[in-house]
Protein backbone atom coordinates (compact mmCIF):
# COMPACT_ATOMS: atom_id res chain seq x y z
CA UNK A 1 0.00 0.00 0.00
CA UNK A 2 1.37 3.69 -0.91
CA UNK A 3 1.08 6.69 1.20
CA UNK A 4 -1.79 7.17 3.52
CA UNK A 5 -4.13 10.35 4.50
CA UNK A 6 -5.85 9.87 7.91
CA UNK A 7 -7.52 13.47 8.77
CA UNK A 8 -9.77 11.58 11.31
CA UNK A 9 -8.46 11.25 14.36
CA UNK A 10 -11.95 10.85 16.18
CA UNK A 11 -15.10 11.79 15.43
CA UNK A 12 -18.53 10.58 15.08
CA UNK A 13 -19.11 7.32 13.62
CA UNK A 14 -20.81 7.14 10.11
CA UNK A 15 -24.72 7.50 10.33
CA UNK A 16 -25.13 4.62 8.61
CA UNK A 17 -23.19 2.31 10.58
CA UNK A 18 -24.59 3.95 14.19
CA UNK A 19 -28.19 3.33 12.72
CA UNK A 20 -27.10 -0.66 11.71
CA UNK A 21 -25.83 -0.70 14.98
CA UNK A 22 -29.51 0.65 16.69
CA UNK A 23 -31.18 -2.13 14.76
CA UNK A 24 -28.64 -5.43 14.99
CA UNK A 25 -26.48 -6.55 17.07
CA UNK A 26 -23.00 -8.46 15.22
CA UNK A 27 -21.20 -11.67 17.72
CA UNK A 28 -17.91 -10.31 15.60
CA UNK A 29 -16.64 -7.13 13.77
CA UNK A 30 -13.85 -6.52 11.81
CA UNK A 31 -12.61 -3.19 10.82
CA UNK A 32 -10.08 -3.08 8.05
CA UNK A 33 -8.40 0.53 8.29
CA UNK A 34 -9.75 1.59 11.75
CA UNK A 35 -8.41 4.67 11.71
CA UNK A 36 -8.94 6.12 15.23
CA UNK A 37 -12.14 3.93 15.72
CA UNK A 38 -15.15 5.87 15.41
CA UNK A 39 -16.72 2.72 13.06
CA UNK A 40 -16.44 -0.02 15.13
CA UNK A 41 -16.72 1.64 18.49
CA UNK A 42 -20.54 1.89 17.91
CA UNK A 43 -20.79 -2.16 17.85
CA UNK A 44 -18.89 -2.65 20.93
CA UNK A 45 -21.79 -3.29 22.96
CA UNK A 46 -23.02 -6.50 21.52
CA UNK A 47 -20.05 -8.49 20.14
CA UNK A 48 -18.18 -10.97 22.05
CA UNK A 49 -15.07 -10.63 19.25
CA UNK A 50 -14.22 -6.97 18.37
CA UNK A 51 -11.04 -6.91 15.66
CA UNK A 52 -9.18 -4.26 14.07
CA UNK A 53 -5.87 -2.91 12.20
CA UNK A 54 -4.46 -0.31 10.59
CA UNK A 55 -1.93 1.08 9.09
CA UNK A 56 -1.67 4.26 11.46
CA UNK A 57 -0.40 3.38 14.61
CA UNK A 58 -2.03 6.56 16.43
CA UNK A 59 -5.00 5.13 15.65
CA UNK A 60 -4.04 1.69 16.45
CA UNK A 61 -3.48 2.84 20.09
CA UNK A 62 -7.04 5.03 20.09
CA UNK A 63 -9.02 2.61 18.51
CA UNK A 64 -7.59 -0.38 21.09
CA UNK A 65 -7.70 2.40 24.37
CA UNK A 66 -11.69 2.79 22.99
CA UNK A 67 -12.36 -0.48 22.34
CA UNK A 68 -11.14 -1.93 25.91
CA UNK A 69 -13.33 1.35 27.31
CA UNK A 70 -16.83 0.80 25.75
CA UNK A 71 -16.85 -3.13 25.63
CA UNK A 72 -18.15 -6.27 27.63
CA UNK A 73 -14.93 -7.13 30.26
CA UNK A 74 -15.12 -10.91 28.42
CA UNK A 75 -15.18 -9.58 25.03
CA UNK A 76 -12.37 -10.20 22.31
CA UNK A 77 -10.35 -6.96 21.52
CA UNK A 78 -7.41 -7.40 19.14
CA UNK A 79 -6.27 -4.28 17.45
CA UNK A 80 -3.00 -4.11 15.71
CA UNK A 81 -0.42 -2.47 12.92
CA UNK A 82 -1.75 -4.37 9.41
CA UNK A 83 -2.17 -3.64 6.01
CA UNK A 84 -5.62 -4.79 4.17
CA UNK A 85 -3.47 -6.35 1.64
CA UNK A 86 -1.27 -8.33 3.49
CA UNK A 87 -2.56 -8.86 7.25
CA UNK A 88 -3.58 -12.02 8.48
CA UNK A 89 -6.87 -12.52 10.70
CA UNK A 90 -9.26 -14.94 12.25
CA UNK A 91 -12.56 -14.81 9.73
CA UNK A 92 -15.30 -15.26 9.56
CA UNK A 93 -17.23 -12.09 10.90
CA UNK A 94 -20.49 -11.08 11.02
CA UNK A 95 -19.73 -7.76 9.92
CA UNK A 96 -16.40 -6.43 7.89
CA UNK A 97 -16.48 -2.73 7.92
CA UNK A 98 -13.73 -1.02 5.09
CA UNK A 99 -14.28 2.57 4.99
CA UNK A 100 -12.04 4.88 3.07
CA UNK A 101 -9.31 2.30 2.53
CA UNK A 102 -9.76 1.17 -1.04
CA UNK A 103 -9.85 4.35 -2.94
CA UNK A 104 -6.21 4.71 -1.92
CA UNK A 105 -5.20 1.55 -3.90
CA UNK A 106 -4.35 1.06 -7.43
CA UNK A 107 -7.24 -1.22 -9.51
CA UNK A 108 -5.32 -4.20 -9.41
CA UNK A 109 -4.99 -3.72 -5.70
CA UNK A 110 -8.46 -3.16 -5.13
CA UNK A 111 -9.26 -6.19 -6.93
CA UNK A 112 -7.22 -8.11 -4.33
CA UNK A 113 -8.44 -6.12 -1.34
CA UNK A 114 -11.80 -7.06 -2.66
CA UNK A 115 -11.13 -10.94 -2.81
CA UNK A 116 -9.86 -10.54 1.08
CA UNK A 117 -12.64 -9.06 2.49
CA UNK A 118 -14.86 -11.31 0.33
CA UNK A 119 -13.20 -14.26 2.77
CA UNK A 120 -13.61 -12.56 5.99
CA UNK A 121 -17.66 -11.62 6.19
CA UNK A 122 -19.54 -15.19 7.20
CA UNK A 123 -22.32 -16.17 5.00
CA UNK A 124 -25.17 -14.59 5.79
CA UNK A 125 -22.66 -11.74 7.42
CA UNK A 126 -22.06 -8.11 6.37
CA UNK A 127 -19.71 -6.06 4.43
CA UNK A 128 -19.74 -2.19 4.96
CA UNK A 129 -17.35 -0.40 2.47
CA UNK A 130 -17.17 3.24 1.64
CA UNK A 131 -14.89 4.77 -0.51
CA UNK A 132 -14.00 8.14 -2.57
CA UNK A 133 -14.66 7.86 -6.40
CA UNK A 134 -13.73 10.38 -9.14
CA UNK A 135 -17.53 12.04 -9.55
CA UNK A 136 -15.75 14.96 -8.21
CA UNK A 137 -12.05 15.15 -9.37
CA UNK A 138 -9.97 14.27 -6.35
CA UNK A 139 -8.27 17.34 -4.69
CA UNK A 140 -4.94 18.15 -6.08
CA UNK A 141 -3.44 17.97 -2.57
CA UNK A 142 -4.38 14.63 -2.37
CA UNK A 143 -4.14 13.63 -5.59
CA UNK A 144 -0.57 11.87 -4.24
CA UNK A 145 -2.38 9.56 -2.05
CA UNK A 146 -5.44 8.31 -4.45
CA UNK A 147 -3.47 7.85 -7.88
CA UNK A 148 -6.14 5.95 -9.02
CA UNK A 149 -10.08 5.64 -7.51
CA UNK A 150 -12.93 4.06 -8.88
CA UNK A 151 -14.70 6.00 -10.86
CA UNK A 152 -18.21 5.58 -8.98
CA UNK A 153 -19.51 2.52 -7.24
CA UNK A 154 -19.85 -0.26 -10.40
CA UNK A 155 -16.72 -1.31 -9.36
CA UNK A 156 -17.74 -2.56 -5.87
CA UNK A 157 -21.40 -3.67 -7.06
CA UNK A 158 -19.32 -5.69 -10.00
CA UNK A 159 -16.47 -7.03 -7.44
CA UNK A 160 -19.59 -8.36 -4.79
CA UNK A 161 -22.30 -9.28 -7.70
CA UNK A 162 -24.44 -11.75 -6.55
CA UNK A 163 -24.26 -9.82 -2.61
CA UNK A 164 -27.57 -8.23 -1.54
CA UNK A 165 -27.50 -4.86 -1.12
CA UNK A 166 -28.48 -3.75 2.02
CA UNK A 167 -27.58 -0.03 1.95
CA UNK A 168 -26.56 2.16 -0.65
CA UNK A 169 -25.38 5.78 -0.55
CA UNK A 170 -23.32 7.84 -3.67
CA UNK A 171 -23.24 11.54 -2.31
CA UNK A 172 -21.34 14.80 -2.44
CA UNK A 173 -20.05 16.09 0.63
CA UNK A 174 -17.68 19.35 1.95
CA UNK A 175 -14.95 18.36 4.71
CA UNK A 176 -13.13 20.73 6.52
CA UNK A 177 -9.72 19.37 7.73
CA UNK A 178 -7.11 20.18 10.39
CA UNK A 179 -5.24 23.29 9.50
CA UNK A 180 -8.67 24.83 7.69
CA UNK A 181 -8.28 22.84 4.85
CA UNK A 182 -11.31 22.17 3.51
CA UNK A 183 -12.36 19.68 0.35
CA UNK A 184 -15.24 18.72 -1.71
CA UNK A 185 -15.55 14.79 -1.87
CA UNK A 186 -17.32 12.24 -3.43
CA UNK A 187 -18.42 8.94 -2.07
CA UNK A 188 -19.94 5.70 -2.30
CA UNK A 189 -21.34 3.92 0.93
CA UNK A 190 -22.63 0.45 0.35
CA UNK A 191 -23.85 -2.56 2.91
CA UNK A 192 -23.39 -5.89 1.32
CA UNK A 193 -24.75 -9.24 2.51
CA UNK A 194 -22.89 -12.49 1.91
CA UNK A 195 -25.18 -15.04 0.28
Amino acid sequence: MGKIWNPSKAGTPSVELADLSHTQRFHSVLDAGCGWGRNISVFAAGARRLHAFDTDSEGVQATKECLEEVSAPDAEVQVWNGDLLITETSPPYDLVICYGVTHFLQRRERAIAYDRLKGWVRPGGLLAVAAFNTLVPIPDDLQAFMPDPPSDSSEVREAFAGWDIVFARSHVYDDEHEGDIRHTHSIDRLILRRP
